[in-house]
């Protein structure tokens, strides 16, 4: 038997409670950075490893590490049983999609002898208690032919150039966590009115009541506007760091700031430890009066969306740009 969960931090919780069989983190935030389509598993374990290097390590190490998890995962598939313990959010989504993906594909050409089983919960893992871990395991359930091919779709989705087949998505085999996590993954394409995803959105409102340290402005930023939290601190600071350097900087920092952006000092607490406030700038974006690509342009993968632009004062060389319209909940081109 082998576990696939979401990081170690409830596999911790797994040893704990002395589940049988091996486990297996999937660590990867595949809601950053790129995951295109068309590439071998080789291949796009590659694009990843030179992404997550840029903040969570060398690339050789983080290559070998995915590679160790996908093999441990394609090794299971000729053994009894997979559980899949997995939560609402959209990191755990995705990283049911990639997981469920790899399967249907040695389903397909019979390959896959093992069971898969899933435990989908409607909240996080680590905030419950053994007893009810263990109710929950006890009732897992096979995954059935329509959830594997709704996560295919999903998957193939997800990575192609264009958002239009995610926008589209409606199978009948996905489960009721998917469409709502897929819906919060739009939602971080630039709005059409201000250029900012929604995660930008949401920091530059939380530090519009005031200067405010990191270890302040991250959980109002996330914990207290999210139905679903899936974005870990580092990962937000990615998003935090750019609204700072701009061309035209949406967030100024008042006292002394940290020389690089991984000093820890960034995230003291003490009152002479750096703090971020809104810009005059900033408020007129957050307002809907300015634009944030028109002004400092964009740079970011989005599954396999790329968004690029260089922005100017003017917006004068600002490119077609995918923009999420959330008066229609869609995304369009814009």
């Amino acid at each position: 038997m082998l576990h696939v969960t979401n990081g170690s931090v409830f596999l911790s919780r797994l040893h704990a409670l002395g589940m049988p069989g091996a486990i297996v983190p999937w660590d990867d935030v595949l809601h950053e950075g790129p995951v295109p389509g068309g590439l071998s598993i080789p291949a796009l374990r590659r694009v990843r490893a030179e992404f997550l290097a840029e903040n969570w390590g060398a690339v050789a190490d983080i290559e070998r590490g995915l590679e160790a998890r996908d093999r441990a995962l394609l090794d299971a598939a000729a053994g009894d049983e997979i559980v899949l313990w997995y939560e609402h959010d959209l990191y755990d989504q995705l990283h049911v999609l990639q997981v469920v993906d790899l399967l249907e594909q040695l389903r397909r050409h019979g390959g896959l002898r093992a069971t898969v089983t899933a435990i989908f919960a409607d909240d996080y893992l680590t905030a419950q208690p053994d007893d009810v871990l263990r109710t929950w395991f006890a009732a897992r359930a096979p995954l059935s032919d329509a959830q594997f091919a709704a996560a295919a779709v999903a998957w193939e989705a997800f990575r192609a150039a264009t958002p239009l087949a995610l926008q589209a998505f409606d199978h009948p085999g996905a489960w009721h966590t998917l469409a709502q996590s897929l819906r919060r993954h739009l939602q971080q394409f630039p709005a059409v009115a201000t250029g900012l995803s929604r995660t930008e959105r949401q920091t530059l409102a939380a530090a519009a009541a005031g200067p405010r340290t990191l270890r302040s402005l991250y959980p109002a930023a996330n914990h207290a506007v999210e139905d679903a939290v899936f974005m870990g601190d580092a990962g937000w600071w990615s998003h935090v760091r750019p609204l700072i350097d701009a061309r035209h900087p949406l967030l100024a920092v008042d006292g002394d700031r940290p020389q690089t952006w991984d000093d820890a000092d960034w995230w003291r607490d003490e009152e002479a430890g750096p703090r971020l406030r809104l810009t005059d700038t900033g408020l007129r974006v957050l307002q809907g009066e300015d634009d944030h690509i028109r002004l400092n342009g964009i740079d970011r993968w989005l599954g396999g969306v790329h968004l690029v632009a260089s922005g100017s004062s003017q917006g004068a060389d600002a490119v077609p740009m995918w923009r999420w319209n959330d008066a229609r909940g869609t995304v369009e081109p814009g």
